[in-house]
């Protein structure tokens, strides 16, 4: 099982890795349209659980979807207000418009059982781990 997590772990710098040369993770009013919010992600009680910061974000405008071992959280956060270029911005640093996070999954998942919960701007994903039983070979 721990071979199995350094493994996600490394997959996970992967994906993040090509992220940044793609230009999903950060979002710049120059370049790149789609920004990726941060998740927290971890197994507990035999359940794969993903958290991730759409503090925001109406939960219409949030999509999750699944492929093969790739779980995509998709949406956007409408500006509530119009850049004004008379003003002087000190800081921006809150991001606006698409966004997309992919996160690969295990295989041992139970995606139809997926619990999905949307509070205080903390959108929760819970999926039931598929234990695999072991199984004892007789020697003849």
């Amino acid at each position: 099982m721990k071979d199995d997590f350094f493994i996600e772990k490394a997959k996970k710098e992967m994906d993040t890795l090509m992220d940044d040369i793609v230009g999903f993770s950060r979002i710049s009013i120059y370049r790149k349209t789609y920004f990726s919010p941060p998740v927290d992600i971890y197994e507990a009680n035999n359940r794969f659980v993903i958290i991730t910061d759409v503090a925001g974000i109406d939960k219409k405008l949030i999509n999750i979807t699944v492929s093969d071992d790739v779980l995509i959280i998709k949406g956007e956060r409408k500006r509530t207000n119009a850049i004004d270029e008379n003003l002087c911005y000190y800081h921006m640093e809150i991001e606006y418009g698409p966004f997309e996070r992919r996160i690969r999954i295990p295989r041992n998942i139970d995606i139809d059982h997926m619990d999905v919960d949307y509070d205080n701007g903390l959108l929760k994903i819970e999926i039931p781990l598929i234990m695999k039983q072991t199984r004892q070979i007789k020697i003849d």
